[in-house]
């Protein structure tokens, strides 16, 4: 499973960054790990708003653990030691979802499918895109019966942001328009914390079907000086999102008649 938040924790631990290795393995045996224990102990497969309420709270607590921690040891946001635990967050709600406790699906962060092109020795080779949380499903295609490629096809893949403003919409955007092109049948999202893009943008947003929704965490704007609290109802909105399309992904191969095609 991928814990990139830990990942972060544990590589500044190795490489003492900041000349604080000792400190951040004292913050991730005794904060981290009992914030990550209570998280993933929670049933968010019951959809009851009250655990998603118990949720947003835990997160708020330990980002404001996080927030004094990085205060008090000059760690920068370019060193994701926050940003990294808005990702993980996907983590724990989806990792217990049936299909991907029985693999039939899983959880990727590298590599995912973004298209095909030829070579100059008229190979194939594969475009990939990096993207914070995916859920897809790997899989072996063979070219000429020699050439064996190995493809993530996206699920549902989502970015996430502490906060979004024009220019990462953009790249956000063309980044799901490539996805997309590669796997028509994929949905791509953004979960934020705060939202800095203006309505206009937004607006134009809904009728280019380019990303299928924005989820946004708390109100306000990320200059305010205060957090206001993290939503659980929009958490529980992002939830019943993902987990469905992960649950309506059909395999079968199969048409049937009398009834719907297309949308079935």
């Amino acid at each position: 499973m991928i814990y990139i938040h830990e990942s972060n924790l544990i590589n500044k631990i190795n490489s003492n960054y900041n000349n604080a290795g000792k400190d951040i393995k004292i913050f991730y045996d005794t904060i981290y790990r009992k914030y990550k224990s209570k998280l993933i102990s929670l049933d968010y497969s019951s959809k009851n708003l009250k655990v998603f309420e118990e949720a947003a709270n835990l997160i708020d607590l330990y980002l404001k653990e996080i927030d004094e921690f990085s205060t008090k040891h000059s760690i920068t946001s370019q060193s994701k030691f926050r940003s990294t635990f808005i990702e993980e967050i996907s983590v724990y709600l989806f990792k217990e979802l049936s299909l991907i406790k029985d693999k039939t699906f899983g959880i990727f962060n590298k590599n995912i499918f973004a298209g095909l092109k030829i070579n100059n020795h008229m190979h194939l080779d594969v475009i990939t895109k990096d993207v914070d949380f995916c859920i897809g499903k790997k899989i072996n295609i063979t070219i000429d019966e020699s050439q064996i490629l190995e493809l993530i096809i996206p699920i549902a893949c989502v970015e996430v942001k502490t906060y979004l403003d024009a220019t990462m919409f953009g790249e956000v955007q063309y980044s799901s328009k490539q996805i997309k092109n590669a796997s028509p049948n994929s949905k791509t999202y953004v979960l934020m914390e705060y939202n800095d893009v203006s309505k206009e943008k937004l607006l134009s947003a809904r009728y280019d079907n380019i990303m299928n929704e924005l989820f946004v965490l708390r109100s306000g704007t990320r200059k305010d000086t205060e957090l206001s609290p993290l939503s659980a109802n929009v958490l529980l909105q992002y939830y019943i999102e993902i987990s469905n399309v992960v649950h309506n992904t059909s395999l079968e191969e199969v048409i049937k008649t009398p009834g719907r095609i297309i949308n079935p």
